[in-house]
């Protein structure tokens, strides 16, 4: 195990090479044009949950695990919509919602021994239902709700292809009778993981606990948009151990300033909502150039993209950049406490055998 100084270096190393400036300014505008007509048609707050759906399924493009390059953005689009209807109608109970929370987790924790790619389709599955859980509604709710990030998702899939036609001349078309096949080679690789001789079913185990545990003290501390705790663990939670450390120091760092860059220009500019539009998208393209340039530099554009979106949808900018530390702070605790936890008792078995 490396040392943590060994570490932290890591965790300020910039791989320019994976700046990817080029994919951020086919994705940005998607985000752009759905805030555009939330904005133009007087309901901005839709807009910018429409603009969530269109920016998580923007991130797709980064992941492979189909054999289509859309196939993990149609996936997640898939999946986020679900869930979402789900986590509005379980959110008023918070037995429902741990409950739910749990068996995400569970599910999501197994899906790395398909790829890292089913994995962040989990953890987006799994962050809009304990996102749309922070607010519970009726069936009617739920699927306003729904059919903004699905009208979001759309637009940037659309948006997306016809730069693919425009800069190739031809656009990768998913085949569902292809994805349905690569579906069930995945479950049937899952099938194989269920036991507890499996790492990733250990894994699993250790999401599923640290997600439950994160939903009951969001529940009991109630701080605004406490749903950034679990929302941290479950980002953090990775199989390895020194990842999870590097990705920790990245997120909690990088929220730090993005809180702190994000509260200072809505301070200085005051912006309404064209400024506060244009703010999302430019954070956007930000947070989709460095995905792979450095964790902590995505976290800090990751993290003024947040506060800007949810200003627009008419929360205090001091209030959102507090919970984001806040929550940021507490959810990676959990995350180290939970892999800290399993890790230990899981090496003290094997030496004792």
């Amino acid at each position: 195990m490396s040392s943590l100084p060994a570490t932290l270096r890591r965790s300020l190393v910039l791989d320019w090479s994976q700046l990817t400036l080029a994919q951020g300014a086919r994705l940005a505008p998607a985000v752009a044009l759905v805030l555009a007509v939330g904005i133009v048609a007087g309901e901005p707050a839709a807009g910018a949950v429409a603009a969530s759906g269109a920016y998580i399924v923007g991130f797709g493009t980064f992941q492979q695990f189909t054999r289509s390059h859309l196939g993990p953005m149609l996936f997640a689009l898939a999946g986020t919509v679900a869930s979402t209807i789900l986590g509005t109608l379980l959110g008023a109970s918070d037995t429902a919602l741990m409950a739910a929370a749990i068996l995400f987790g569970l599910w999501c924790g197994l899906l790395p021994a398909i790829g890292m790619g089913a994995y962040w389709v989990g953890q987006q599955t799994t962050i809009y239902l304990l996102v749309a859980g922070a607010y519970p509604g009726d069936l009617a709710h739920a699927l306003a709700r729904a059919g903004l990030i699905l009208a979001g998702g759309v637009v940037q899939i659309a948006c997306y292809a016809a730069t693919l036609w425009a800069e190739r001349g031809a656009v990768p078309r998913p085949s569902l009778k292809g994805m349905l096949r690569d579906a069930g080679v995945a479950i049937a690789g899952l099938r194989f993981h269920i036991r507890m001789r499996s790492p990733y079913a250990r894994f699993a185990l250790r999401v599923a606990v640290a997600l439950g545990a994160a939903v009951a003290i969001e529940r009991i501390i109630a701080i605004p948009n406490s749903y950034w705790i679990a929302l941290t663990t479950l980002i953090l939670l990775r199989p390895d151990f020194q990842d999870l450390v590097h990705r920790g120091l990245g997120r909690v760092g990088g929220t730090l300033l993005g809180a702190a860059l994000a509260t200072a220009i809505t301070h200085v500019l005051a912006p309404g909502p064209a400024v506060l539009a244009g703010l999302v998208a430019l954070f956007a393209f930000l947070a989709y150039s460095t995905l792979r340039l450095n964790f902590g530099v995505f976290a800090v554009f990751v993290t003024s993209y947040v506060v800007f979106l949810l200003v627009l949808a008419g929360v205090a900018a001091e209030r959102v950049a507090t919970a984001r530390v806040e929550g940021t702070v507490i959810g990676a605790t959990l995350a180290l406490a939970a892999h800290v936890d399993f890790y230990l008792r899981f090496r003290a078995r094997r030496q004792a055998t």
